[in-house]
């Protein structure tokens, strides 16, 4: 099990081309490593759960039998593809316009599985970079909208923003002032965005340091807001709520995801539950790592592939960064999506075998 099923196609697609925007896998490159399906493959039944799982968020899994085929489900997309698709429509319920640019991601991810030698459309990747900037705009601009917008996508993506720029708040410190008697105020801020693994991003601007010397005044240094930066965080974060929405894998303690103040109607993000882990506390830290191995083999190399002497070269930093980061964010979010669902479906296995009830 490892990153290599998923990033290692897409490493061999850039790595290849430098004249047109998809290439197929080359047959020189290392497949030693079998993909999470093929390694179930002895068992048919755990290859029916992986697939699955692999289809639903993991807190309506219990709403219809693993062991039922997924298109007797519902009809829809095998795999990520139905949980995409789902995310999508429901999105729509709410949101038609704007759901309809979401499509992209979709289209851009039946690369990744439509044949055994997986492609990503660099083509296509520009596009979902732009309908991420559409998205930031419409936040920016109207974020008393998007809180009113009731879908799962827009509440993650909303709280994400907000806590990736500091979730700003200001109080009224206790006590007067010194100044004729007035409160002082204070600025409050966040720690940052914090993925569903516990790694966090911040925006450089609210990154700074206070020191005090004897005898002078208070020194505030602050991180160099670059453009490259901040345009793949935002692309990290938009890309993670999309994924979290459809995904929704277990998020560990102090992640963003479970401060989400849900309306009753959305049913609250899991937590992980270390007392009854859905995976080994192992297993969770071998995905974690596996999906950020992924993440910085696909970016180095959609890097190369934007930066370098091929006809799809951007000639544009900022732009390359953001087209990196979609395409490292995407492998990762994959990864970890279906190396969840590998270890959850071998140990339901091993439950069931032992008698233990989930």
């Amino acid at each position: 099990m490892g990153w290599r099923p998923v990033a290692l196609p897409l490493l061999g697609l850039l790595a290849s081309g430098c004249a047109v925007s998809a290439v197929d896998l080359r047959d020189g490159l290392d497949l030693n490593q079998a993909s999470f399906r093929d390694k179930l493959a002895a068992q048919q039944g755990l290859v029916d759960e992986f697939a699955a799982c692999t289809a639903r968020p993991y807190d309506e899994r219990v709403a219809i039998p693993a062991t039922q085929p997924i298109a007797e489900a519902d009809g829809k997309p095998d795999g990520p593809m139905q949980a995409v698709h789902t995310l999508i429509a429901r999105v729509k319920e709410g949101r038609p316009t704007h759901a309809e640019s979401l499509k992209i991601l979709e289209e851009t991810l039946v690369d990744w599985k439509g044949t055994s030698y997986r492609r990503m459309d660099l083509h296509k990747l520009r596009k979902v970079v732009d309908v991420i900037k559409q998205w930031h705009i419409h936040f920016d601009f109207d974020e008393d909208a998007l809180a009113e917008d009731e879908s799962r996508f827009a509440q993650l993506l909303l709280a994400y923003n907000k806590a990736y720029f500091g979730d700003i708040r200001y109080t009224a410190e206790s006590g007067a002032g010194s100044n004729q008697g007035l409160r002082a105020t204070a600025r409050v801020t966040s720690d940052g965005f914090v993925d569903r693994n516990g790694n966090v991003w911040r925006f450089p601007g609210l990154s700074v340091e206070v020191t005090k010397e004897p005898g002078r005044r208070p020194s505030v240094a602050s991180s160099e807001v670059d453009s490259q930066r901040i345009v793949a965080d935002l692309t990290r974060v938009f890309l993670e709520a999309f994924f979290d929405a459809a995904f929704r894998e277990p998020a560990v303690g102090g992640a963003t995801a479970l401060q989400v103040r849900w309306r009753d109607s959305i049913r609250p993000y899991p937590a992980f539950d270390a007392d009854h882990p859905p995976i080994s506390l192992d297993a969770f830290a071998r995905v974690t790592r596996d999906a950020l191995r992924a993440e910085a083999a696909v970016t180095s190399e959609v890097g190369k592939a934007v930066r370098g002497g091929s006809i799809f070269s951007t000639q544009n930093e900022t732009l390359a960064a953001s087209l990196e980061a979609a395409a490292g964010v995407i492998a990762k979010k994959l990864v970890e999506h279906g190396g969840f669902c590998y270890f959850h479906t071998i140990q339901q296995s091993e439950r069931r075998k032992e008698g233990i009830k989930e």
